[in-house]
């Protein structure tokens, strides 16, 4: 399997521009076999099924996408994915939304963006509106094309969508602090495994650094991520051995004790679990 370098839509990766915080990332499936891990990023996004069926993790919700239709996620959610047919394409518009108002007083700003940043909205995830389908479509299209002015024109069809997300389907509710604190904690673990999956990782460890027992955190993970820590620890163990083995010389043994695994056949029973090939293969395919 020949994997693209990677693009990847995550909490450490820069979306756009700072004059332009906007990025259309295409083929979303193609980096990981098919798998889009769990994430989060302070940015909004629109997720679009150009082919195929992808099915995809907002927060603990599940979504079935079909060609053709679309999910908002807003900031700050952790968010997931998998094609469930093979060779299905999917688009991740990730934008900053102060592309759209101003740090002056801006009444938009107020009335619908913060509001929206903060989840005092809610816009239903299943949306059916043609006019929507089509704007985003064009960004897509314009966003590949780079045309002179292609900014103004994206900017233009953002606060289409965004007037009609407001005028039909928006509704005011009040925050689930339940939900929240959950994100938060689930964030919590996220980073700690991210920033230490090269370390002998225990669930005991785990639920010490949140402070909650190891039940509470096994659920936690299956009501919010759809995988156990395990799973998860090892999706990012396999993703850091990927870039290893495209853009260094390590050997797999090496490569293997470097991302947390102390048992080399261990390491290739995971790697080819997920990715389908045994990590001396996927080099090859990748050079």
């Amino acid at each position: 399997m020949r994997v693209r370098k990677k693009e990847l839509i995550e909490s450490d990766v820069s979306h756009g521009t700072p004059d332009f915080p906007l990025f259309v990332h295409e083929d979303i499936f193609v980096y990981r076999n098919g798998v889009v891990n769990p994430h989060w990023h302070n940015e909004f996004e629109i997720l679009y099924m150009e082919r195929g069926i992808g099915k995809f993790y907002v927060d603990g919700y599940e979504y079935k996408l079909n060609e053709g239709e679309y999910l908002f996620v807003n900031s700050g959610s952790i968010h997931s994915g998998l094609e469930m047919i093979k060779r299905s394409i999917g688009y991740a518009i990730v934008f900053d939304l102060r592309l759209l108002y101003s740090e002056e007083p801006d009444y938009c700003k107020h009335e619908y963006f913060l509001p929206l940043i903060n989840k005092r909205y809610h816009i239903p995830s299943n949306l059916n509106d043609e006019h929507i389908r089509n704007d985003i479509c064009r960004i897509i299209e314009v966003f590949k094309e780079k045309s002179y002015g292609y900014e103004l024109y994206i900017k233009s069809l953002l606060f289409d969508i965004f007037w009609r997300v407001f005028k039909y389907y928006a509704e005011r509710r009040n925050q689930d602090g339940r939900l929240g604190y959950k994100i938060e904690r689930i964030k919590d673990v996220l980073n700690y495994i991210n920033q230490n999956y090269n370390k002998n990782l225990s669930l005991d460890e785990l639920s010490r650094q949140v402070d909650m027992s190891k039940f509470y955190l096994c659920r936690l993970f299956k009501e919010s991520l759809r995988m156990s820590p395990v799973e998860y620890i090892n999706k990012v163990r396999v993703d850091k051995a990927m870039e290893l083995l495209i853009n260094t010389d390590m050997s797999v043994s090496e490569i293997a004790f470097e991302c947390g695994f102390d048992n080399i056949s261990y390491f290739i029973k995971v790697f080819k679990k997920y990715m389908h090939t045994t990590p001396l293969k996927f080099r090859k395919q990748n050079l």
